[in-house]
């Protein structure tokens, strides 16, 4: 008969399939391992440092806005003090020269060896000669004394009234002696603007003297005033001459 053998084809077709949709459902249910070649390494995130200070910055607003502060003011630094030199001590009014030195003794200042204006000083102007006269002498039976002493000014139109004086300060008790002057005079202001003008003019005057045969070599330091305010300092250096009495 034909009937089995049709049943047992068909059998067979429907066994073929039950193997094939087996066979698909495990392969959809494993999945293969990644082979090693294609498989990417892990990234990398840098370690947070734990031993290192830590620092928060912190937001613009928290900080008030800055003030403009006010220029400081620069203050004009005073004038320097007169040196040592012009700092003698007050004259000894019982003080006795060497013998060398008595007699008369004049002399004129010239020019200056230098001279500078001090700080906030008005402008200085030309140097004006001044004049020195020494006697050491004595009167009667007294003892020898500067008699007469008188520093000055060159005769000018340009000065009124000069006035000074010299006073023994310091010997060594042979050759050499320091001495002080003071000088005042008026001077005429060289100003087109205001004729007629004119300022005080005071000289303090350090002199050290010294006898060389038959001259007094003299070198000063001069400290200048202007109207009672500080001016300049200068020094000269000038040769005395011996004159009669």
């Amino acid at each position: 008969m034909k009937f089995p053998s049709k049943l047992a084809t068909i059998a067979g077709i429907v066994l073929l399939l039950g193997a094939t949709v087996t066979a698909f459902a495990q392969s959809t249910m494993e999945v293969p391992a990644p082979s090693s070649q294609n498989q990417l390494p892990p990234p990398q995130y840098p370690q947070a440092d734990t031993q290192g200070p830590v620092i928060q910055l912190l937001p613009p607003s928290i900080w008030p806005p800055r003030q403009s502060q006010p220029p400081i003011s620069q203050a004009t630094p005073p004038p320097p003090a007169p040196s040592a030199a012009l700092m003698a001590p007050a004259a000894q009014p019982s003080l006795v020269l060497p013998d060398v030195f008595r007699g008369c003794w004049e002399g004129q200042v010239n020019e200056l060896d230098w001279i500078k204006r001090l700080p906030g000083a008005h402008k200085v102007g030309y140097w004006t000669p001044k004049t020195y006269r020494l006697c050491y002498r004595r009167v009667g039976q007294g003892p020898f004394d500067l008699t007469f002493t008188e520093t000055g000014v060159e005769a000018s139109d340009k000065i009124i009234a000069p006035h000074g004086v010299v006073v023994p300060v310091s010997t060594d008790g042979r050759e050499y002696a320091t001495m002080q002057s003071t000088l005042q005079f008026d001077e005429y202001q060289a100003d087109h603007y205001a004729p007629g003008a004119r300022f005080t003019v005071d000289e303090r005057t350090s002199l050290n003297c010294k006898i060389v045969g038959d001259a007094m070599l003299v070198s000063a330091d001069v400290f200048g005033m202007r109207d009672g305010e500080p001016w300049f300092q200068a020094g000269w250096h000038a040769r005395f001459n011996q004159v009669p009495n």
